[in-house]
């Protein structure tokens, strides 16, 4: 008889536990305007980005299903159907997470969740000139992300990076040493410079800090005479008329830097990568023009580097 009676207990307290109740109450920021308040059962999305096996089709579903999150209305008022042994996480950009047992929750006569802000620095931007600009052929020894300062009432839409490379060639500024250690900001939807081993960089020096010029640099590959060599780049010759006396030479890479396509986009490929600078044929692109760091350099002397202040 008391083994039943356990049995049934324990039947009972589980379809208690099981059992969906909803939770009321009202959740606010420290912004008057500001950003939308996330309610996340049991911290569903975080688990989901941290997974190794992360899967967007799974964090979509769970993103819009209203069993694992809801948003406070304007006024900061929510609902949200749980189970008795969930939590509840409070979430709001540029504010502190916080989370509750939804048992602790239900004991409240009022329920109302008030996020504290992140900390944050006062920005003070930096109002010197750059006084230094390294330009190099530089090898890449690890690229990190970095750890973003949060300062108060400014956003960044660029990602901060740790570099590090070694330099195997001065072209301009002469960096002292072997290594060179700088920071970079870079907009994530953009290729970046650290996904080539090789590369041309541009970096400046000014309050302090080695920062690389944004978007500024050249991918580089052997060439059969053992230099170092750029595919060719429209972009190169932006805002540098005919007459200027570096043109696109033609290169043999020690690799040839070919790709394939689909002969459905060729009208397409034709139009970005023109002859003769590219060889198109049997659905493939060959480059076969390009140009040396030197010229690299003074091209980017008469457009980039010239329109943003680094060079006269």
């Amino acid at each position: 008889m008391k083994t039943k009676l356990t049995i049934l207990f324990l039947l009972i307290m589980s379809f208690t536990f099981a059992q969906k109740v909803s939770i009321i109450g009202f959740a606010k920021n420290s912004k008057k305007l500001g950003p939308e308040i996330e309610i996340i059962v049991n911290d569903t999305l975080n688990k989901i980005i941290s997974s190794e096996k992360l899967k967007y089709p799974e964090y979509e579903k769970v993103f819009y299903d209203e069993n694992y999150r809801v948003i406070a209305d304007k006024n900061g008022k929510f609902e949200i159907n749980v189970k008795l042994t969930d939590s509840l996480y409070f979430s709001s950009w540029e504010h502190i997470t916080e989370s509750y047992l939804v048992s602790d929750l239900l004991k409240k006569e009022y329920i109302e969740i008030k996020l504290k802000p992140e900390p944050c620095e006062e920005y003070i931007p930096c109002k010197e000139k750059p006084s230094k600009l390294y330009v190099f052929i530089g090898k890449k020894i690890k690229v990190d992300y970095s750890d973003h300062i949060k300062y108060c009432d400014m956003i960044s839409m660029d990602t901060k990076y740790d570099a590090e490379y070694a330099i195997l060639e001065n072209l301009y500024g002469n960096f002292p040493k072997d290594t060179i250690k700088f920071v970079s900001y870079d907009h994530a939807s953009r290729k970046r410079y650290d996904e080539y081993d090789t590369v041309l960089l541009y970096v400046t020096e000014y309050c302090g800090n080695l920062i690389h010029v944004k978007y500024q640099y050249h991918d580089l590959y052997k060439t059969t005479e053992g230099k170092w060599a750029s595919p060719y780049n429209s972009r190169n010759y932006h805002n540098v008329d005919s007459t200027f006396h570096i043109k696109p030479r033609k290169i043999e890479f020690e690799k040839p830097i070919e790709f394939q396509f689909n002969e459905e986009n060729i009208d397409f490929i034709k139009e970005k990568y023109p002859e003769p600078y590219f060889e198109i044929s049997n659905g493939k692109v060959k480059t076969l023009y390009g140009n040396y760091p030197n010229e690299l350099f003074e091209l980017k002397k008469m457009n980039s580097l010239k329109i943003k202040g680094f060079v006269e």
